[in-house]
Formats: structure tokens, C-alpha cells, sequence
């Protein structure tokens, strides 16, 4: 499939010790191709997850990750970023306020998720790259302030359990001296054993035929573990085994070493020392809870998770990336799905005020990217009907504004609006366009003043208008709209609607509504939707002076 019938789309992962952010061109036929990935260590729940309060410090190196973030996102031209926050967030007293925070500084809505919806997504990410040939395999993901179990096969997610066990919390609650002592080992594996309890009643060690570990920590211990038996670990950390026998050998290292010299022994990543060395009494706890000698460690997890959620979220708009390319165009069409738009009616308006801004061209002199404007406007401007259909051109504004538009530019989305909001005839008004530039105010007047007309020659909703003839002559407009059956609805509607448009292209306009094939389709008239018809016929008709 070619890159432009994919979706591009961002999921960040807040997590207590890092903030991770990977974006991937996603595919109808769930394809997920990666760009990029970054991780921040910001050390979120460092200090406030016993004490029940993110600290301004960790929030302050939050929102500087979040925000690089979002320019990474706007520089990839990122269609919608998918965040989930999780332990260290969720347990916070000033959890919400923080997200309403990074909401206000960056625009990126952060959804704070439990802990099973934490255990599920960190199953679908995973899920793909489990082998599952030995049986049911449990996942473990061992994070900052908590660790999600998840036994399962490749079509289910038979246990899914989160307890409070992480090593920012261990390490908070039973480290203080430096290097590890063997008391403070001792108090860490009574106080796992302690939390993993619940566990056992859902768990049994017979139902587990392997480990999987999905989070940093354990990577990085089966890193050190590679190198130490004089293996190659690879890149990523994908694939590395790490038996309990080799966690028991780090934690006896670890309480020779202090923090600042443990980046010395090979595979440790310097980020994690203060808090490896109590993640790696709740590694061998856990391995020795479920009866396991080994794990084998996965770089996917939760983030994965989120761009398979935003998959399985999303369905028809990735099918529709797969018939439209238009990334705007799959906005409007996703947007009338929504709403539940009448797609025959707004289709067929959408015609109409093509056919008359291409016929008008010398009158508004506008671009055909206003062309576009308005074809998207006339799909849309009708979704106001989702709230009432009372002031539905009001509703309508309010949803376009408030409705994530992805490929549009804010001035776009403000024109769009604009032109929904008055498409039933009525002018502008001054207030509405002060903060636009000329020619923008320009273009809503001549747009929301076709669209109207166009609207009017449908005001049945039948189709029963099937094309406009329009003709310049004599310093009028004429516009006749071809029936199938005389109507005077359409000839009432237009005849209320055209006073905008006279105002906006600067010339009478007469109206008629006649029976008949549109002078475009007979012989010895000019074709095509620019055109500008040379005569009309008789029928019902009405002046805009």
C-alpha cells in the first residue's frame, strides 16, 4: 500500500519512571510501519507514589518531554496522538489537575487508565511477537509503580491483574542505603511476597508454560545477565533470556556496588541506578512465585498497545484510507459517519455548489483550494442535525469546532465553521469575521452564500434539482435549476437564500426552477460544469435585485 493510505498516528506512553513516544503509519490491513521513538526518563512517581502527590519537580520534567514531544508529533505530521497515563497519574491526588495541565500547555489529551486497561493494552502489543508453541505464556511488565500480570494465549487474556509492586515504589519504601544492604533484599522479597498474594488465587504456577518480560527494567537485567555469561545482546533488547539464578547473581553485584559506579558494569543503563537494584529483588520474587526458572524479555508493551487500540478503535477510517487519499476528505467522511449525515442530500449539495462556484469564477475570482473548502462544508453542513435540527447550522459550527479534525489547519477549521454557521442564507455577521483576513473574510461570504443556494435547490432532500444553469448576461445572474417534476419549494427556498450571494458577487440574480434536461446535456450548447450557459428556459421564477 503506498504511504499515502495510511494513517500516521502518535501513542505516548506516561508511565512513573519514563514517557515514551512512538509513531507508526498505520494501514487498513493492520500494518503498523515505525518512524520514530523517544523516551524521556522524567522519573514522574519518584517521591510521590507513597506519598500520594506528583511533585512540581517530576511534573515540571513531564511537561518538558510532553512538549518535545508534541513537536516531534506536528514535525511527522502526526493525524491524532493516542496518550495513556498510568500508575504514578492514576494514583496521584493532583493527577487530574496535571493532565488538565498538559492539556492546556500542549494540546494532547492524556487518559488516565486503570490498571486491567493497562494489563490489556500491554496484551495487545505484545501479543503479536509471543511465541506461544510451549502453551500459555505470562507476561510480565514490571513498571515504576506498578506490575501488570497477563496469562494468556494468542486469542485471549484468560488472567490480567495489576499490583502495586514497582521499583520507584520499592525503591521509595525500602531502600535507603547505598549499596543495597542485606536487610534492605531480605525486607524487599518479604514485601513482594506480600503483594503478589492476590495473585495466587488467579494464578497458578502450573497454568504458565513461559515469561515473557515486557518493561526496561527487565531488559536491562537480561542485558547485563547476556553480557555477563559473554553473549550479544541485541539492540533492542528483543528476545534476551534471563534465568532466576543470574537476577539472584546481579542483586549479590549490586550489594557490593554503589549507584554512582554500577554504569560501569556492562549492559546497565545509567538511568536506572538508583532503582534497578530493588527491581531486581521483585524480578527474582516473581520468577520464584511462579514456580520459573527463566523469562525471555519483549520490546513491545503498552505503547504498541495503544496503536493496536487506536486500530481497533478506528476500523472504518483506515477503510476508508484505503479508498481515499485525501487525508482532509477521510476527516469529512469520518466525521458525517459520525454525526449520522444524510451522505445522499450533502453529496448532492456538495455537487450543486461546485457547479456553482465553477460557473461564478469570474464573479469571486477565489482559488480552487476554496473549491475544496467549499465542496467539504456543503458534505458537512448538515451534522448540526446530530444535536437538533432547531439552530442545526449553530450545532453545526460548535461540532466542527470541537470535532478533531485531522488535516486541516486551525485557520481551515474556522472557515469551515464559518461557512456550516451560515449556510441557510443569512450574511456574516461583522463580529464573526473581524478576526479573519480580508480574503478569508472574503471567501466565507462567497462560500457560505453558494452553499445556501445550493442547500435551497435541494430543500426536499429528493434530488429532485438535478443540475443549475447558470448564465451571465447583461450585468444579472440567471440560475435555473432542472427538475424532474415542477417544485415549488426549491423555486421558495432559493428566492429566500440568493440575497447573500447577489451581496457577495456583486450582481442581481434571477432565479428560475423548470422542468427539463439542463442545457449542458442538449445538442448544440456548451458541456461541462464551468460553463456559462448561453440561454434558459421558461418556469417558475423569482429576482434578487
Amino acid at each position: 500500500m503506498s504511504p499515502d493510505r495510511t494513517i500516521r498516528v502518535a501513542a505516548i506512553d506516561v508511565g512513573t519512571n519514563s514517557v515514551h513516544l512512538v509513531v507508526a503509519d498505520l494501514t487498513a490491513d493492520e500494518g503498523i510501519t515505525v518512524v520514530e521513538k523517544q523516551r524521556r526518563q522524567v522519573a514522574l512517581g519518584e517521591g510521590g507514589l507513597n506519598g500520594r502527590r506528583l511533585s512540581k519537580a517530576a511534573q515540571k520534567r513531564a511537561m518538558d518531554a510532553l512538549k518535545e514531544f508534541r513537536t516531534a508529533c506536528d514535525v511527522l505530521q502526526v493525524s491524532d496522538i493516542h496518550c495513556a497515563a498510568t500508575s504514578a497519574v492514576r494514583e496521584a491526588e493532583n493527577g487530574v489537575e496535571f493532565c488538565r495541565q498538559v492539556k492546556a500547555e500542549t494540546g494532547i489529551h492524556v487518559r488516565i487508565i486503570s490498571g486491567l486497561d493497562e494489563a490489556r493494552l500491554i496484551y495487545l502489543g505484545a501479543r503479536p511477537h509471543v511465541d506461544f508453541s510451549q502453551g500459555r505464556a505470562l507476561l510480565v511488565d514490571l513498571g515504576g509503580g506498578s506490575t501488570e500480570f497477563i496469562l494468556c494465549d494468542p486469542h485471549t487474556a484468560f488472567v490480567k491483574a495489576s499490583l502495586p509492586l514497582g521499583h520507584i515504589r520499592a525503591t521509595d519504601l525500602h531502600r535507603t542505603s547505598d549499596p543495597l544492604t542485606k536487610d534492605e533484599v531480605k525486607a524487599l522479597r518479604s514485601w513482594t511476597r506480600e503483594a503478589l498474594r492476590p495473585l495466587g488465587v488467579r494464578l497458578h504456577p502450573g497454568d504458565v508454560s513461559s515469561v515473557v518480560g515486557t518493561s526496561g527494567t527487565i531488559r536491562c537485567l537480561a542485558r547485563m545477565a547476556t553480557l555477563d555469561r559473554g553473549g550479544l545482546p541485541t539492540e533492542d533488547g528483543q528476545g534476551l533470556v534471563l534465568t532466576r539464578k543470574e537476577v539472584d547473581r546481579l542483586i549479590r553485584r549490586f550489594q557490593k556496588v554503589p549507584a554512582d559506579r554500577l554504569e560501569r558494569i556492562p549492559g546497565m543503563d545509567e538511568r536506572r541506578k538508583h532503582t534497578l537494584p530493588a527491581g531486581a529483588v521483585v524480578v527474582s520474587e516473581i520468577l520464584r512465585f511462579i514456580a520459573q526458572d527463566s523469562l525471555t524479555t519483549s520490546n513491545y508493551s503498552l505503547r504498541d498497545g495503544l496503536l493496536w487500540d487506536w486500530i481497533g478503535r478506528h476500523r472504518p477510517e483506515l477503510e476508508r484510507s484505503r479508498r481515499e487519499a485525501d487525508p482532509r476528505r477521510r476527516t469529512v467522511l469520518g466525521v458525517m459517519e459520525r454525526y449520522s449525515v444524510d451522505e445522499g442530500h450533502a453529496e448532492h449539495v456538495a455537487r450543486l455548489a461546485c457547479t456553482l462556484f465553477d460557473a461564478t469564477r469570474s464573479l469571486h475570482r477565489l482559488r480552487i483550494d476554496d473549491r475544496r473548502l467549499l465542496e467539504f462544508a456543503a458534505l458537512l453542513h448538515d451534522v448540526g442535525h446530530h444535536i437538533a435540527g432547531e439552530d442545526h447550522h449553530k450545532h453545526g459550527q460548535y461540532l466542527i469546532r470541537h470535532t478533531r479534525m485531522s488535516g486541516f489547519t486551525a485557520p481551515e477549521i474556522d472557515e469551515l465553521a464559518l461557512i456550516v454557521r451560515y449556510h441557510r442564507g443569512k450574511r456574516p455577521k461583522k463580529r464573526d469575521l473581524e478576526r479573519l483576513e480580508d480574503t478569508a473574510r472574503h471567501r466565507v461570504r462567497v462560500l457560505s452564500a453558494l452553499l445556501a443556494v445550493a442547500d435551497g435547490f435541494d430543500r426536499g432532500h429528493d434530488r429532485n434539482v438535478s443540475d443549475i444553469d447558470v448564465e451571465l448576461r447583461d450585468g444579472r445572474l440567471y440560475l435555473t435549476g432542472r427538475t424532474r417534476t415542477r417544485s415549488h419549494l426549491e423555486q421558495w427556498a432559493v428566492h429566500r437564500r440568493c440575497r447573500a450571494l447577489s451581496s457577495a458577487l456583486g450582481v442581481p440574480i434571477r432565479i428560475d426552477v423548470a422542468q427539463g434536461e439542463p442545457l449542458a446535456t442538449r445538442p448544440g450548447t456548451e458541456t461541462g460544469q464551468a460553463a456559462l450557459h448561453a440561454g434558459r428556459d421558461a418556469g417558475q421564477s423569482g429576482v434578487i435585485e
